[in-house]
This record gives C-alpha cells, structure tokens and sequence, in this order.
C-alpha cells in the first residue's frame, strides 16, 4: 500500500496539474490499486491552514508514505501584504517541527515566481534554511528557473500559477521516485503547541441561529453558516484561555464584488477584518485573540474600518462590504498559548534575503523538474515557424484597412482613371519635354491604375470637371481610334477649354 498526501496551495488544487501527475502515477504504478492519494491543499492559505490539515487529517497522515508540501508562494504573498514575518516564521517552524516529528519522508517544493524584489528571496531562504535544519527533502524550481533564465519566458498573464502540464509532469516524476525519497534523519521529538481543528458548531453556543447551506468544489464539501444582521455568535466556555489562530470563509461572488467582514469581541480586544475572495479561504488574525467569557463573533454590518490587514487588502484600504454577510466555513484552528507558541529568533532581512543557503544534495531532488529548457525551446521553434503563418491575415486585413483609409481620405473623383489621365494632360501639355513625354506618362498611369482596387463612385455632379471630362474624351478616342478618335479628341479638347474658360 502506497498512501501519499499533499499538502498546498492553490498550485496544488488545480486539476490538470502537480495532484493530476500524482494520481494518475500511482494509479499507474499501483495497477489501479493499493495505492491513496490525499490532497489537503487549499489555495491562497499558508502555513496555518497546514498545521490545521495536520491536526484534522491526523490518522491519514500517520500512515502516509510521502507528505509532499509547497506553501513558498502562500508566505510570500502574504508577506507582501503585510503579515509580521515573526508571524510567517512562528508558524512555518511548528509546521516543520511537527513534519519532523512523523519521522516520514517530507519532500517540500518551492515553486518559481518571476519577481525580483528582496521580500520573495526572505521568504525562500527562510523556508530552505527550516528545509536544512531538518533534514527535508526538496525541489527548488526557483532556483532552476534562475539558472536557465525560464522565469520571464513561462511568466504568463497568471504569474502565480506554472502551465499546468509541466507541473503534472512534476507529479508524475515525484510518483515514480517514491522509493528514493526516505525519511527524515529526526534528531529529537520537538516540542510543539497544543493546537485543536474545531468546527463551528463545536466552537459557537448558538451556530444554529445561522442559515446553512452546503457548498462543494473538486477537493472540499463544506458545510457554511451565513453570519449576517445583528446575531452574535458565543464562544463556549470550554475554549476559555485558547487562541483562535485562523478560521475559514467561502463566500459566493454577487458581481460588485466579495467584500465582507466581521467582528471578534472579547473583554479586552476587537478585531476588525475584511476579507476578499469567492473561494474556500483560511485566514489568519494577526492580534492575539484569547477566549475568554464575553467572546462574540458578528458581522460588520456598519462597514467600521478595519483594524488589521489580510490577505490581498493593506490596512490602508478603505474596505466596504460588497456582500450582507460572511459565508463561516467548519475550518478552524485554535491553539494553548505556551513557550513554543512564541519564537525568539530575529533575521536580519538583508542578510536573509542575500543568503545562499547551501544543503547537501542528498536531499536536493530537483533532477525531477521537467526538461522545462527543452520546452521552451520547443515552442520558440514552433512559434518561431508558425508567428508568419498566424499573423499572415492579420496583416491583409491591415493592409487592407490602410488602403481602405487611404481610400477614404481621398476625393473620390480621384480614384477614376480619366481623372488621372485628364490631370496628366493638364500638368504636361505647357512645356515642350512634358508635351513629348506625355504619351508614355499616360501609357504608365493606365498600366498602374489596372493594380488599384476598384475606383470609389462619385456623382454626376463631380465629374463635370476639366480634369475628368478630358481624360474621358481621351479614354473615349483611345477606344475608337481606328475610327480617326484621337482627331475627334483634338476637337473635344478645344471644345472643354472653351466650356470651361467660362
């Protein structure tokens, strides 16, 4: 029996991607039996919403074989919005911590995102010093990416997310190389806080007053609470003294948008946050809230401001609710508060972010990212070859729509040939060497005119002019010239110039 879990973000959720390559490898493997896949990823959560998986999964995760895990993007992109690194630190260490302590095969990947700036290299380094310090296994495709300057090429219209194939064939070669990947080389059992995974109707006296509903996507099937108006939920006594770390939203979208927010009371503290997403979300509060006796939970229905920042909002954000209420999803966790809740460690960022964490490769399995150089090379040949076949329309129809506008830009009268012909006459007839080469300019002009589009129509009205009207008589003898035309054109001419003196 073959049992690996995955744990993640939303990198991991998607369905053509790293979980596809997993499964459909260990079903290869496994001849369609004898092997489990489970995927507790949920996306946009971080190291929290790990922990909580953990704790609520606990005898899946016990008789894992492999846990495989990436949440570099998660951290960073809360650290972008202004979550206390010392928060971001604390909680990635328990979650090491506890990895360490299944004394399992932990493999970690850090997924590659194409941005340069010093908050992205902390929070790599960081997760591949914990990744050093206990002994965990990785794949580091940021630093590949670097190294064979893929991160632009591959940087898409969605920055966050790598092409699905190239990450089912990540899972695929991870599923294939199970054997290799052994256990962590545990040096003591860590201390770690006493964490509980709850469900609202375990956490709240009155959850019941709540409208529910039920709510499903290709991972989760959750039963929601629709926290609205005036109704205070109570938390029960027996949570006197725990911490409530983070809790969990799946709101519907209403088109302007999925603002909603909520209040937490207690008799020292009020927390005010917002949050921003049509998706199953785990959030974090920032500001210790401990339970105590007078601990509600209510919706923001006045918009007051927040108080603290989340995730794809800055405290400075003038937030206002887009929704009347907030969808509580059953994901929470709490936590006793003790020594192993707090860290003391303090990184100097500038040092953190220029670190070259060196590890010994035994654990390095980056060998089984794709051959993403040979990709690239495969589709800029390709394009390369198709781009002129592609665009070849494209630019018809633009040269095209430039003669089009051109054309319309231009009087109509101008477009006829006797109106070229007669101009020619007009131009060339004063001067001695216009006059003798007159015959092969208007020979040239009636060769150029056959490759021009059809001439624009014009009006009766516009083509009583001089240069039209002589320019018809001569089309008029060309055509009749075995017939003594161009001696009847001598006539007309003087007979036009005279029409047209008056």
């Amino acid at each position: 029996m073959k049992n690996v879990v995955l744990l993640g973000g939303s990198n991991s959720v998607m369905q053509n991607g790293l979980q596809k390559g997993l499964k459909d490898a260990l079903m290869s493997c496994g001849g369609g039996g004898g092997v489990e896949f489970h995927n507790f990823a949920l996306g946009g959560s971080r190291s929290s919403q790990k922990i909580y998986a953990l704790i609520a999964n606990e005898k899946v995760i016990k008789e894992a074989d492999l846990v495989i895990i990436e949440t570099n993007l998660n951290e960073y992109d809360n650290f972008v919005y202004d979550l206390r690194f010392d928060i971001l630190q604390r909680d990635f260490e328990i979650l090491c911590k506890m990895l360490a302590n299944l004394n399992k095969p932990i493999l970690f990947i850090l997924l590659p995102l194409y941005v340069n700036n010093d908050k992205f290299k902390i929070t790599n380094n960081f997760n591949l010093l914990q990744i050093k310090k206990y002994n965990f296994h990785f794949i580091d495709m940021q630093r590949y990416y670097d190294q064979n300057n893929l991160n632009e090429f591959f940087a898409t219209n969605d920055l966050f997310h790598q092409i699905s194939p190239i990450m089912r064939l990540l899972g695929q070669n991870i599923a294939l190389n199970l054997e290799k990947i052994d256990r962590c080389n545990l040096k003591c059992n860590y201390s770690v806080p006493k964490f509980l995974a709850v469900t609202l109707q375990d956490l709240f006296e009155n959850i019941n007053q709540l409208e529910k509903s039920v709510k499903s996507n290709s991972l989760f099937t959750e039963e929601l609470y629709r926290l609205e108006g005036k109704i205070k939920l109570k938390f029960k006594k027996e949570f006197k003294n725990y911490t409530l770390v983070a809790f969990s939203v799946w709101n519907d979208d209403n088109s302007l948008g999925t603002f909603s927010s909520a209040i937490w009371t207690n008799k020292k503290t009020k927390i005010i946050k917002y949050c921003l997403s049509s998706f199953l979300m785990m959030y974090n509060l920032i500001e210790n809230f401990v339970i105590d006796e007078e601990s509600f939970l209510y919706f923001n229905a006045n918009n007051q401001k927040q108080s603290e920042n989340n995730l794809w909002i800055f405290l400075k954000d003038d937030c206002r609710n887009t929704l009347d209420c907030m969808q509580l999803a059953n994901q929470i966790l709490l936590v006793k508060p003790d020594e192993n809740f707090t860290m003391d460690t303090h990184y100097d960022f500038q040092t953190l972010a220029n670190l070259e964490v060196q590890i010994d490769e035994k654990y390095n399995f980056s060998h089984l990212i794709p051959d993403v150089v040979l990709f690239k090379e495969i589709i800029e040949e390709y394009n390369a070859r198709m781009d002129p076949v592609k665009i070849a329309p494209f630019q018809a129809e633009i040269k095209n729509l430039k003669l089009e506008l051109h054309q319309k830009k231009q009087n109509p009268i101008q477009t006829h040939l006797a109106h070229k012909l007669g101009r020619a006459i007009i131009e060339n007839y004063r001067s001695f060497w216009g006059f003798l080469g007159l015959p092969f300019v208007l020979n040239y002009i009636a060769k150029k005119h056959k490759k021009k589009p059809a001439p624009l129509p014009c009006t009766e009205n516009e083509k009583q002019i001089l240069s039209y009207q002589l320019g018809l008589a001569l089309i008029n003898a060309h055509k009749a010239w075995y017939k003594g035309g161009y001696i009847w054109f001598i006539f007309k001419v003087l007979s036009l110039k005279k029409k047209f003196r008056r």
